[in-house]
């Protein structure tokens, strides 16, 4: 045998064992998913996620979240369910080590995957200065935060808009706090990036469908957050995006899920 066809043959061999080591991921991953429909709490659930994801190469956990987010797309219910929050780069940084995070992501963009996007690193935002994006409160950060934790209508008024997402964090979980004040603040220009982020990240009320449309229609919001929320929209919601997101990549993706939903 030529050293042609040895490289021939060795080539075979190495497509042939990836796919098997493929196919046994996905067997992995449905196996997964029956445990994680059965955990209710999402923050075990994200623990238990990753507990899989760490026992993983970077190539097959790349895999396993490539499987996850093409069957939300392709708009299973329940399985949407099971995911929402799940494929998130900050919420994963709690259980992986965020260096790993970027090596799956790398291999994700390396297969020109869809779901690379939601790993993507936080963009830059264009807009004013910070000292520009609002009035800078004067109290310290560890006051504004045990404020944040009071009943009281008045400072969540005041709080609700508070620069630093820490404090948002804390007046997420204010019993007081409506979903019209999540709207609004999901929905405001100005907000930073990490504000939003911790809107989406809060279990509590990214669940709210109102909730996901304003952040989703947010420039400031980040694109990662943007294209884990598509898959949720109502066909009006994402054809609006479709056609008016000033990114590219929410437009594209917008219009792939649009297209595959035209074929169901």
């Amino acid at each position: 045998m030529d050293g042609a066809a040895r490289l021939r043959l060795l080539l075979s061999l190495q497509k042939f064992l990836q796919a098997v080591r493929r196919l046994r991921t996905w067997q992995a991953t449905n196996r997964l998913l029956g445990l994680l429909g059965r955990i209710t709490d999402p923050e075990l659930r994200l623990h238990r996620f990753g507990e899989h994801l760490k026992g993983l190469s970077p190539e097959e956990a790349a895999w396993t979240i490539a499987l996850l987010w093409d069957r939300v797309a392709a708009g299973e219910r329940g399985l949407q369910a099971v995911c929402l929050g799940l494929l998130d780069f900050n919420r994963l940084t709690r259980v992986l080590d965020a260096d790993r995070l970027r090596v799956v992501q790398a291999a994700l963009a390396r297969e020109e995957d869809s779901s690379a996007g939601l790993l993507a690193p936080l963009e830059r935002r264009d807009g004013p200065p910070e000292d520009e994006a609002g009035s800078r409160p004067k109290e310290p950060v560890g006051f504004r935060i045990s404020l944040a934790r009071r009943p009281g209508r008045r400072l969540l008024d005041r709080l609700l808009f508070d620069p630093d997402a820490r404090v948002v964090r804390t007046i997420l979980g204010n019993p007081r706090l409506t979903e019209a004040d999540v709207v609004r603040l999901a929905a405001l220009r100005r907000a930073r990036p990490e504000v939003l982020e911790a809107i989406a990240q809060d279990d509590r009320w990214i669940v709210r469908y109102p909730v996901k449309v304003a952040l989703a229609n947010n420039p400031g919001t980040p694109a990662r957050v943007v294209l884990g929320l598509l898959p949720y929209l109502l066909h009006q919601d994402l054809q609006a995006l479709a056609a008016g997101s000033p990114r590219q990549a929410v437009q594209e993706q917008a219009r792939i899920l649009l297209a595959r939903r035209r074929q169901v």
